[in-house]
């Protein structure tokens, strides 16, 4: 299989990361394919925290949709604007996209992707949003911490106490991992929580290093902490350019 490097910026996929309401799913992947050619992959995401963070990081409803989608970077910006329009991102709790850059994918799902970026725009059915031009684009980053489920509320915890403003939890499990625990020194827990925290650069490090400090890998939480940089986001009171009227 064919794997197609990095190309420039319009002529390029990204991966958009949709954690949402469960009952939004489908208005999702809809307002992604009214405004460009996607592929789409969905799962379900447990909120394990206790019940005062359940309502802190809009996990109220207990399960979320973690939606991922391939879409052509030209069309990012009116995607992140059409799906926090269509799904109200703008209010607190309604959940959050982001997009984050690829280093490669598979020429026939690159070319398929980007088969009608030069088109005409498509009819959207979407009101278009008043867009404002910011004058510097801040910078945000998703860290993620893998950590044994006992661990899951103290590592959230310390995040929290380190800048960290939200939250997106599911269960996962160890698999496979023989030969890098023996490079490693020490056994990877079996039974995990995957912690996903978007947040801003500033708070990056900041936030990992508390983690580590409270549950890292050498700790008996046991946590594999990592980082990816996100290219742009609505969602979680970030979302800015609404149609008047349409935050109330």
């Amino acid at each position: 299989m064919a794997i197609r490097k990095p190309t420039p910026e319009s002529n390029r996929v990204k991966l958009l990361v949709g954690i949402i309401n469960k009952e939004d799913e489908l208005r999702f992947t809809d307002i992604v394919n009214e405004c460009s050619t996607a592929v789409h992959f969905s799962g379900v995401g447990h909120g394990t925290a206790r019940s005062a963070y359940m309502s802190y990081f809009g996990l109220g409803e207990i399960e979320k949709r973690i939606t991922t989608s391939l879409i052509p970077a030209s069309a990012e910006h009116n995607t992140l604007n059409a799906i926090g329009h269509g799904l109200k991102l703008y209010l607190v709790g309604r959940g959050i996209a982001f997009t984050i850059p690829l280093s490669g994918i598979s020429n026939i799902i690159n070319d398929a992707i980007l088969s009608g970026v030069d088109k005409p725009d498509r009819p959207t059915g979407i009101r278009a949003p008043i867009s404002r031009k910011k004058e510097t684009k801040t910078m945000h980053e998703l860290v993620i911490a893998v950590v044994n489920t006992k661990y899951t509320d103290v590592a959230i915890e310390a995040a929290r106490a380190a800048g960290a403003t939200g939250a997106t939890v599911f269960h996962t499990k160890s698999v496979g991992n023989e030969r890098a625990e023996q490079s490693i020194g020490t056994g990877i827990n079996r039974e995990t929580d995957s912690i996903f925290f978007l947040t801003t650069l500033e708070y990056k490090t900041r936030i990992m290093e508390a983690v580590r400090d409270v549950a890292g890998l050498k700790t008996e939480g046991g946590a594999i902490i990592f980082s990816l940089p996100v290219d742009d986001l609505v969602g979680v009171g970030r979302f800015e350019d609404y149609v008047d009227g349409e935050e109330d």
